[in-house]
């Protein structure tokens, strides 16, 4: 959601709190700083990053989503030349092949690649502003209140944003600036591919009387229609429908409709942050080993419990590091960073296995081991609420899935990979 839930903001407290006396000075002086808020919108994302990979493909109509063949497939991305032709995300694979039957079909099955892409450009956001909030895998959030001093105006600020996103990555986007995340949703959205649109305070009212309601992020065909029943069909009539008549209809949400029908919205950025530096684990051992298999097998049931909690607070991190303490008391430690950020044990298990070659070789007896992965950030994939297609989610992420529901139920010990050791 980029607004909050109904009910939350009044009317009337919104402006009783904005007029108060007993602001402090500090608070006036914030409230009266005008917001000022980026959405950024990659321009058909999947299909841009096969096309980026292999040229031949640019300026065709190219679907991203699975097998066109197989009945339950959807469409994840279609690029602009398929568009052309009807298609959309979210549409039967199969009616996707009817309407352009020389489509060229991708199955997206290379998620890291996609999650690869996503990470750097989550990297150039924060170059100009800390407050980050990732909307989905191609979108996210920036609040820019401020940044003026290093950046300049923020159309100057977006234009080099975008202007960064194409030579580092080769990708275009659609940049929407306004004073909300409302606003600056729907504005990235009116001049696509490669637009830059800016939403002022003192045209919101302008702009948004002409739009249908669907235009606005969180009113959906459901709601829609019954608008639609009450003869309302733009959102300027639906500003100016007497709010008390929304809310007997539809309870605490006919307010926010009114709110958003009159470009209101109070939700801040939800920057990234992540007060977790690493994740890990070490196990003091029963007995001192010395076998590799027994050192395997303690490796492979640690990294299973360090990727099961990434995945619970929905992180992902890039360094692995080893611990190991012999029977002397004396500890070494080794680290090793990954190319791309991840969250499975059986990477984490890999690398800790290489790590393990140079220290637990020899005759020294290993009293404990310990695992951790640091330099974390948010798993993107997670954070994209419903996946648009089967192929995109690696079937080996379904199993992690399913042994982490076993566990939360039943407890740590209930299920383990084959090999691994167990610490009861």
């Amino acid at each position: 959601m980029i607004i909050r839930k109904p009910g939350i903001y009044k009317l009337d407290e919104i402006n009783d709190y904005l007029a108060s006396p007993n602001m402090s000075n500090a608070q006036s002086q914030y409230a009266r700083k005008e917001p000022v808020i980026l959405h950024v919108d990659m321009d058909a994302f999947f299909a841009s990053v096969e096309q980026k990979e292999r040229p031949w493909l640019v300026g065709k109509p190219v679907v991203v989503g699975g097998d066109p063949q197989k009945r339950h497939g959807v469409v994840a991305a279609a690029s602009y030349a398929a568009r052309e032709y009807g298609i959309k995300a979210g549409m039967p694979l199969l009616t996707a092949k009817r309407l352009c039957p020389h489509a060229i079909f991708l199955i997206g099955t290379d998620g890291d690649k996609y999650e690869y892409v996503s990470s750097h450009l989550l990297g150039i956001f924060y170059q100009f502003t800390p407050q980050v909030e990732p909307y989905s895998i191609d979108e996210a959030f920036l609040d820019i209140t401020g940044c003026e001093r290093l950046f300049g105006p923020p159309a100057q600020l977006a234009k080099r944003l975008k202007e960064k996103i194409k030579k580092q990555l080769g990708l275009s986007c659609s940049v929407g600036i306004a004073p909300n995340k409302l606003l600056a949703k729907l504005a990235s959205s009116l001049n696509k591919p490669d637009g830059l649109t800016l939403i002022s305070r003192d045209k919101i009212k302008e702009i948004l009387s002409p739009l249908e309601v669907t235009k606005l992020c969180g009113i959906g065909d459901k709601t829609e229609r019954v608008l639609s029943s009450l003869g309302i069909h733009t959102l300027g009539e639906l500003a100016s429908y007497p709010v008390e008549v929304l809310k007997r209809k539809f309870g605490k949400n006919g307010e926010w409709l009114h709110l958003v029908a009159n470009g209101i919205d109070c939700s801040p950025v939800f920057s990234q942050i992540m007060p977790e530096k690493s994740m890990g684990h070490q196990r003091t051992l029963p007995e001192d080993i010395t076998q590799p298999e027994d050192i395997n097998s303690v490796l492979l049931a640690l990294s299973s419990m360090v990727a099961r909690r990434l995945r619970e607070k929905r992180f992902v991190g890039r360094t692995i590091t080893l611990r190991v303490r012999y029977s002397d008391f004396v500890s070494l430690t080794r680290s090793e960073t990954i190319a791309r950020p991840t969250c499975s044990e059986h990477i984490i298990f890999r690398v800790a296995q290489k790590l393990g070659l140079g220290l637990v070789a020899g005759i020294r007896r290993v009293r404990l081991l310990g695992l951790s992965v640091s330099h974390l950030t948010r798993d993107r994939q997670s954070l994209q609420t419903s996946l648009p297609f089967v192929e995109y989610i690696d079937k080996r992420k379904r199993i992690y899935s399913v042994m982490d529901r076993i566990r939360d139920r039943f407890g740590e010990e209930s299920i383990r990979w084959a090999g691994a050791t167990t610490f009861v």
